[in-house]
This record gives structure tokens, C-alpha cells and sequence, in this order.
């Protein structure tokens, strides 16, 4: 008689802790990462994000009864035909990550669900329940990195299309850094314009900035940028290490890991109870240098190399 009691004892204390995880199961899975595809960035991303979560402190509340878990979905390994099952999958989570704007479209029409994006460059004018990380480094921020990068840099030069980069110039000139004593930024309306343009750069800069702006990066562009500076030994420095190949000298882009973990900060915050809305979008809290260095040896460049965070070609030091 006394084992039974202790037995319904026992029962009545856990029926609250039952109550509570019954209810937790019945919201769906607590987070789940949708990555658009195995492409590189993404899998850098998605694995700092899960370090970042794993360390994360155990949550108050009934929430921390399913802590740490995470889903993990490939878009790019769905069918068609369950699509509709991977949105009612996505709609019942208490949080959706979603890396790459495939995974962004594929989500933008959930409208009760918090999302968390990041490596999106799409992800702009988003509703109410969205936020993440801005795909965007600010020209202040690449301008230090390059000073960093370059001991002797005193002049950059760049083209740009004011419709798509006007604003973004603009604040390239009011945030410069002190190192850098000239901005020589020519304005480029069409492709026919950008030999000129090029021209009246030669001997007057110590280096190239590539901005994102298609006009300047279509391959036809970069074939002539790649020219001007082999002629001129002035490098060229991307935002991003795909131009490697197509002949800039350096990348100042996003540390991967450290924005997954960024994410993972973020997540934890939106799963404990804060609004998406009330999170606005962060810029990328790391960088990371990737540079060419034999480029810069050729062109009798002299960098310093304890700044580069990895040398094109090799493989990153752990």
C-alpha cells in the first residue's frame, strides 16, 4: 500500500513537468535550420551555428525542457511533392533559421513563425516576424581592414553605377579612416564607360575597391579590371574570395563561423520570448582577410601578412 502511494506521489509531482513537455511537443520542433543548399558559406555558417548553440546556458522557463534541439533541413535535397509537408513542418516551429535566399523565399510567406536569416542578400523589407543578420560590410569597416592589410596604402579607387551604389559611395566618403588620404570614386552609367573611367585611375591610386555593384563585376568588367591592374601593379580588393579567381589581389568578407555563432546568440534570444520585431537586423560582427599573397609579391606590393586570415589557395590554419 505504501509503495502504490509513493508511486501516485511521485505521478502527481511529475504531472506539471509532463504538462509542460506534452505542450512543447505539441508546438513542433523547437528550432530548425533550413539551409538552401551544400554550397560552402552555408555549411560554414550552419556548423558555427550549431557550436554557438550547444554552448548556449540551459533556458528558464518551460522552454528549456527541449533545449539544444535542432532540426536540420537541405532545401536542396526536397522533393517537390513534399514541400507542402516541409511548410506545415517549418509553421509549427517555435523558430526557423534560414540560410541562403532560397531558403528565404521558401519561407517568406510564414507570417506567424519568428525566422532568423542570415547569408539572405535578399532579405530586405521583411515582415514583422523576421530579422537576422545584414549581409553588408560597411565601408568603414573595409576600409580599416584594408589599411590593415596594405601598411602603404594611401589612395583607393573605384567605379560604381550610382543607382545601385550612390548611397553606399556616400558613405565610404563620410566614414573614411585616417590612413586613407584619397577616395577617387568615377561614376559608370554603362559598360562602354568603364575604359575611360579606368583610365583616369592609372597612377593615381594605390589600390582597387570592388563594390558589389553589377556593373562592375559582370565577367566582361572584371576582364578589365584584371588588365588595369596587372599594368598598373595596383590590386584589387573584393567583398568577396570568388573574385580570387577572376584577379583581385584580396577578399574582405565574412568570417562564416563567427556569424553562425552570431546567429545562434540571436536564436537564443528569440526562443526565449523577444519578438523578432523588436531585434533589428545586426551587421556581421566578423571578418576575416583572404588574400592572394603571391598576387601582391608580383606587383611589388609589400601587405602585412599577420592580418591575413587565410592565404588564397591553402587551406585554412586552424
Amino acid at each position: 500500500m505504501k509503495h502504490r502511494l509513493h508511486i501516485f506521489a511521485l505521478l502527481f509531482l511529475l504531472l506539471p513537468f509532463l504538462a509542460l513537455l506534452s505542450a512543447a511537443t505539441a508546438r513542433g520542433e523547437e528550432c530548425i535550420v533550413l539551409q538552401s543548399s551544400a554550397l560552402k558559406p552555408y555549411e560554414e555558417a550552419r556548423q558555427g551555428f550549431e557550436k554557438g548553440w550547444n554552448a548556449e546556458p540551459p533556458r528558464s522557463g518551460p522552454k528549456s525542457i527541449i533545449r539544444n534541439t535542432v532540426t536540420q533541413i537541405l532545401l536542396s535535397e526536397q522533393p517537390q511533392e513534399k514541400q507542402i509537408s516541409l511548410q506545415n513542418q517549418l509553421r509549427q516551429a517555435q523558430l526557423v533559421v534560414v540560410i541562403g535566399d532560397p531558403a528565404l523565399e521558401f519561407v517568406r510567406d510564414l507570417q506567424d513563425t519568428p525566422i532568423l536569416t542570415l547569408l539572405a542578400p535578399s532579405a530586405k523589407n521583411l515582415p514583422a516576424n523576421f530579422t537576422g543578420i545584414d549581409l553588408r560590410i560597411l565601408p568603414s569597416r573595409q576600409l580599416e581592414a584594408m589599411s590593415l592589410l596594405m601598411p602603404k596604402l594611401h589612395r583607393i579607387g573605384a567605379l560604381y553605377n550610382p543607382a545601385v551604389s550612390g548611397q553606399w559611395v556616400q558613405e565610404a566618403l563620410m566614414n573614411q579612416v585616417s590612413a586613407v588620404e584619397t577616395l577617387l570614386f568615377r561614376k559608370v552609367a554603362s559598360p562602354d564607360q568603364l575604359p575611360k573611367a579606368l583610365q583616369s585611375l592609372s597612377n593615381a591610386i594605390d589600390a582597387y575597391w570592388l563594390l558589389p555593384d553589377e556593373m562592375v563585376t559582370n565577367p566582361q568588367a572584371m576582364e578589365q579590371l584584371r588588365l588595369f591592374s596587372m599594368a598598373n601593379r595596383v590590386p584589387i580588393i573584393s567583398f568577396s574570395e570568388k573574385y580570387l579567381k577572376a584577379g583581385a589581389a584580396a577578399a574582405i568578407t565574412f568570417d562564416m563561423d563567427d556569424m553562425g555563432r552570431q546567429a545562434a546568440t540571436m536564436a537564443a534570444r528569440l526562443l526565449a520570448g523577444t519578438k523578432p520585431a523588436t531585434i533589428p537586423m545586426e551587421p556581421a560582427r566578423g571578418l576575416r582577410i583572404i588574400a592572394n599573397t603571391s598576387a601582391f609579391r608580383q606587383m611589388g606590393v609589400p601587405i602585412n601578412e599577420a592580418v591575413v586570415d587565410e592565404i588564397y589557395g591553402e587551406e585554412r590554419q586552424p
